[in-house]
């Protein structure tokens, strides 16, 4: 099943994670450099898959916890899964959206 949201209802987005180390940070500050560079007025943050965020709209995370993440994001965030923390086309597909004012789709349980 598949969610979506408005791209002006886009206020917070988070990288989510197992245990908060590495890779899973410096796709955050990644991300965080994309949405500066685009001049978007939007929060970016860490959390772990566990605990994300009650004010957050989009939740990035890899594959592997993309069903602790649904579980875990509010009930109107989108969560976009993510194969590769060195290379993430989704991070500029939902930039990319956000600029344009389009949906972003996101996945639902499985």
């Amino acid at each position: 099943m598949a969610k979506q949201i408005a791209a002006a209802d886009v206020k917070k987005m988070v990288v989510a994670c197992e245990a908060g180390m590495g890779s899973s940070l410096m796709a955050t500050n990644k991300l965080k450099k994309k949405v500066k560079a685009a001049g978007l007025d939007i929060g970016v943050s860490h959390a772990p898959a566990r605990a994300i965020p009650e004010d957050v709209q989009v939740v990035f995370v890899h594959k592997s916890l993309a069903k602790m993440a649904f579980k875990n994001a509010p009930p109107a965030a989108v969560t976009i899964p993510f194969d590769n923390f060195m290379n993430i086309p989704a991070f500029d597909k939902v930039i990319k959206a956000i600029q344009d004012g389009t949906e972003i789709r996101g996945i639902g349980p499985k």
